[in-house]
């Protein structure tokens, strides 16, 4: 086991303290350790391409995050992406050459779970492509709701009544959530880090305070309208954000 070290790290990245790393590159650098950089809050640009990861675990840390580069690792399985999808400022993810990046239908799935990207490796995301993993994310949920999903017992093909009333009402929630979730990340897309930081801390206080709450949903509804009003911010358009900074994966 290669662990990423606290002087390797300061080193690469020219920082006096870890909380003042920004850019990291440590490409061949045979790491399988990345604990440390749960000590990184301020890290916006990491190449980690060309080492032995296979998890990513450490990297849900890092919420400023902006690139991601980890092609050419030891990643198995999609499931891994679960542990960036808090990471609302990421646009830039290269995870081919993995083993997970062999699935048939790697690109839509990596696309459906994390739709805050604008490029994966190295290619833009298009509008059809996010429509595509909308679509198939809903499918999915409809299936799993109505029962006919994997493990299903279903052996006639028909719901009893009360099943299939069940399943309609969950099929709606499901769809309103969609649109739901649809409609805060392209609020979320036209803000700068700094706002969505801002954004990350109210939500989570918001939750934890929805948590304490035994009847509280008239409260819940009036601060979930305050966390969605317009947050001061340069207004920059994250669709304009192309990163330069791909250089530095190249080999």
């Amino acid at each position: 086991m290669v662990a990423l070290t606290e002087k390797t790290a300061l080193g690469r990245a020219r920082a006096k303290s870890l909380d003042a790393v920004v850019r990291l590159n440590l490409w061949n650098a045979r790491l399988t350790d990345l604990s440390i950089l749960r000590q990184m809050p301020n890290l916006e640009v990491l190449s980690l391409s060309v080492n032995n990861v296979d998890s990513l675990k450490d990297i849900a840390s890092c919420t400023k995050l902006r690139e991601l580069y980890v092609r050419k690792n030891n990643v198995q399985s999609l499931d891994e992406l679960q542990h960036l999808r808090t990471l609302l400022c990421l646009r830039v993810l290269w995870l081919s050459e993995n083993p997970c990046a062999e699935d048939d239908d790697y690109r839509l799935k990596t696309i459906q779970m994390l739709p805050q990207l604008h490029f994966l490796d190295n290619v833009a995301i298009e509008d059809e492509e996010r429509e595509d993993a909308s679509s198939a994310a809903l499918n999915d949920s409809q299936l799993s709701s109505s029962g006919f999903g994997a493990g299903s017992n279903q052996t006639d093909g028909r719901l009893p009544q009360p099943v299939a009333a069940a399943s309609s009402q969950a099929t709606i929630a499901s769809s309103k959530e969609n649109h739901v979730l649809s409609a805060v990340l392209t609020l979320l897309n036209t803000l700068d880090v700094d706002s969505l930081q801002t954004v990350v801390m109210k939500a989570q206080n918001q939750l934890e305070t929805t948590q304490r709450l035994s009847s509280g949903v008239g409260t819940a509804t009036k601060d979930v309208g305050a966390l969605l009003r317009p947050t001061p911010a340069t207004g920059v358009n994250a669709n304009s954000q192309v990163v330069s900074s791909r250089a530095v994966d190249t080999d």
